[in-house]
């Protein structure tokens, strides 16, 4: 129960509420506010305690007011706090009958809408149906949840699948793969199949390796240069090669003598040597230069000269340049191969090594050709032949085992070229896509992803199931509810004198949540609480309920709702401003319920800004059970909450001290003394009821004064002190002998009113 309200800051209407002295409320609870005083915000901040529902105070931040909100509330179980846009504390049981009850459950304006209905739903059938909605909203949630995921896993594993496995495989065929260790290999050779396949006329078009070039045979070179010139006269290769003796060089030199001597001899003339211009007078040893040079000497220098010249190729580059070439060319049809049809390179060929022991024995076979080339007649010994004839032939030796294994090499490619057939390319990569998907199956993240897919589509089964058993229970609970609701609010409207009965209905179950179902009936006629559409014509609940109307189905939607709740006992009942649009005797039809209901709530609150209706309650509850209280003022800023006298403040208003310097102020006309000294004695009457512990019953505006003088700097009527003492200044020339001197003697009707307006500022709510 609701004991004491220690503060509330920056919520709604307060900026700062505090109690006076001797606030502690009872089981049933009165307060009277005039309207924009703060009922709805006291209403609210419980609603809000009780849902547990911050926003609602947040929501309600006092415009221009500080920073913080801050309310402190004592109840019978301990302290509820709300600092830091938090409660903490003490949730009690809070059912609210007010405005936004109304606008939240039964209509707003002249429409009724779904959401109504489904909160109204929610409303009647209380806690226990509340909770097997919430449980079947949750399993929704959660099914809705369930299948983002698994139409989001489904998503995933699809597209993996279309981007690795064939076309035909569906996802199911994919989770149903069985695992296989060795597929590496087989999508290895598969791959390979496909892609000669893919490329058959490419592969049967493309070039195999090419063979190093093959030097000339040695015997070549052998017959060369261990041949002589047959048909020459001995006397004359005697006297070319004594001859050749007498002028033969210490070294070597290019071309030989004999070569010189050959390239000499067509310019010989009659009488005078070619070579040295000499007269000659013997001309033996021309004749035996003529018999020496013979044809068949010719063409051994030529055939000699024609083998340097294919050594000197060697030297020069040309086989390196055709060797390299060769050798890169290979390299790009080897890589071309292996990737196309998965065929492997041939051992290494170190192809430098090649060209560089051809390159040396092409060196030695041409320093022989040079010896050879200075005496063609002479062959050269073995010793001399042997070095450049073995170099040569090891030379070529290791061209020709390069080149073998080139052969071996392209017999491979031309296996490859006989056995591709594009036609079966489709089936063939299919086969391979089928392995890839087995593959991509087992890897871990794919096994996390299937594993969860399955336990997810598990869980919808279980969410079917326990949604539907969820369900049947909801329904029983919402018919029992919803009978003998419907008689009960029928009820409530016939003591109410309702033009109209409702015949309520089993519950509308179609969509998320459950919705109530109703109908109005006027003189039999049903009338649905919901038109849809432009139906202006036709009976709505617009136009066949009044506003009076209207209040008493809500009103009697909620006593209704009170009735059945079998845990009232345990709840506060708040109604702000209950009787909003009814008739008077219908407001004592809701004093009558008000009081049954403070027989058996925790405790009852009612907030009013009509001091007749809270007079109602008052005669009719036990006075033991009740206490009354008013938002007033007492000082700028300040709200406070203090005890309240209803039957003393239920005289009628215009025989009131206050009611006159009202009227003064609106204009009529009062004598102006009268109404100076009114000023004292409507702030002596307010604040010794506003707080009976610190001011004396008879207490005047002096003592009032100086008791606020001492008083602590909490209580809520000290800030008033400055204007009090102001108006206790400005009134006692009404009261006390005329003191010379005094400013306020004189009554000016303008500062008359300025005073009025500040006690009246200061008085709200007596």
């Amino acid at each position: 129960m609701l004991q004491k309200i220690t503060i509330i800051e920056n919520v709604g209407r307060f900026e700062k509420a505090l109690p006076t002295q001797n606030v502690r409320f009872e089981k049933c609870t009165l307060f009277f506010g005039e309207n924009g005083w703060g009922k709805s915000t006291i209403a609210d901040i419980l609603r809000s305690l009780s849902r547990g529902d911050p926003e609602i105070i947040v929501g309600r931040k006092t415009l221009a007011g500080g920073p913080d909100q801050k309310i402190s509330l004592q109840l019978d179980t301990g302290r509820a706090n709300f600092e830091g846009g938090s409660w903490n504390g003490t949730q009690p049981r809070v059912a609210v009958f007010d405005s936004l009850f109304v606008s939240d459950n039964v209509y707003s304006g002249d429409t009724v809408s779904a959401d109504h209905l489904r909160r109204q739903y929610g409303l009647v059938v209380g806690e226990k149906g509340v909770k097997l909605v919430r449980q079947i909203v949750d399993l929704d949630v959660e099914n809705s949840e369930n299948n983002k995921t698994i139409r989001a896993l489904e998503a995933e594993l699809t597209a993996g699948l279309r981007g690795i496995g064939p076309a035909a495989m569906s996802l199911q065929d994919f989770e149903a793969l069985a695992e296989d260790p060795d597929l590496d290999s087989a999508i290895a050779d598969k791959q390979a199949e496909v892609s000669r396949a893919a490329k058959s006329k490419e592969l049967k078009a493309a070039a195999a390796a090419s063979a190093f070039p093959l030097p000339s045979e040695p015997a070549t070179f052998e017959a060369a240069l261990s041949q002589t010139v047959e048909g020459i006269a001995a006397d004359a290769v005697e006297a070319v090669r004594s001859h050749v003796a007498v002028h033969e060089c210490a070294e070597t030199t290019e071309p030989g003598l004999e070569t010189w001597l050959e390239q000499g001899l067509p310019y010989k003339a009659e009488d005078t040597c070619p070579f040295c211009g000499q007269e000659l007078r013997d001309r033996s040893l021309l004749e035996a230069y003529s018999r020496f040079f013979s044809e068949a000497y010719r063409k051994l220098a030529e055939d000699v000269q024609k083998l340097r010249q294919t050594c000197q190729r060697y030297s020069s580059g040309d086989f390196r340049n055709a060797a390299e070439q060769r050798s890169k060319s290979n390299e790009k049809q080897f890589e071309y191969w292996r990737e196309a049809a998965g065929i492997d390179a041939p051992a290494t060929i170190d192809h430098e090594e090649l060209i560089s022991r051809m390159e040396r024995a092409a060196a030695e076979m041409d320093s022989a050709l040079q010896t050879k080339a200075a005496n063609l007649t002479v062959a050269l010994d073995m010793a001399r032949l042997g070095v450049p004839i073995n170099a040569w032939a090891s030379a070529r030796a290791v061209i020709e085992s390069a080149n073998a294994v080139l052969d071996d090499y392209n017999r491979e490619v031309e296996a490859v070229k006989a056995t591709v057939d594009a036609g079966q390319l489709d089936s063939l990569t299919n086969e391979r896509k089928s392995l890839e998907a087995r593959k991509h199956r087992f890897e871990a993240k794919i096994i996390t992803k299937v594993t969860g897919l399955q336990t997810k589509r598990q869980r919808k089964g279980e969410i079917a199931k326990e949604k539907a058993k969820l369900r049947d229970e909801l329904t029983g609970h919402g018919k029992t509810i919803t009978e003998g609701l419907g008689k009960t609010i029928n009820a409530y409207l016939k003591r109410l004198n309702a033009g109209f009965q409702i015949d309520y209905k089993e519950p509308d179950y179609r969509g998320k949540e459950p919705a109530a179902s109703y109908q109005i009936l006027i003189n039999e006629v049903p009338v649905s609480p919901r038109v849809s559409g432009d139906a202006t014509g036709a009976p709505s609940f617009r136009n066949t309920l009044s506003a009076g109307d209207k209040s008493v189905l809500a009103l009697a939607l909620f006593l209704a709702q009170c009735n059945a709740d079998r845990d009232i006992s345990e709840t506060i009942i708040v109604f702000d401003d209950p009787f909003t649009s009814l008739d008077n005797f219908r407001r004592q039809f809701t004093a009558i319920e008000i009081r049954k209901i403070c027989d058996r709530a925790k405790q009852t609150i009612v907030l009013s800004h009509d001091k007749g209706f809270l007079r109602l309650l008052w005669d009719k509850i036990d006075q033991k059970l009740i206490k009354s209280f008013a938002l007033q003022t007492g000082a700028p800023g300040i709200t406070t909450i203090t005890p309240y006298d209803i039957p003393g403040s239920t005289q009628p208003r215009h025989v009131t001290e206050r009611m006159k310097i009202e009227e003064f102020i609106e204009g009529e006309t009062h004598e102006l003394s009268y109404i100076r000294s009114r000023l004292r004695t409507v702030c002596e009457d307010f604040y010794r009821k506003g707080d009976t512990g610190l001011f004396a019953e008879a207490a005047t505006l002096d003592q009032i004064i100086r008791a606020l003088n001492d008083v602590h700097e909490d209580h809520p009527f000290k800030g008033a002190l400055e204007d009090l003492k102001d108006i206790n200044a400005y009134s006692r020339v009404e009261n006390h002998a005329e003191i010379d001197g005094d400013p306020y003697v004189d009554t000016n009707s303008d500062e008359l009113r300025g005073f009025c307006r500040i006690v009246l500022n200061l008085t709200r709510g007596m």
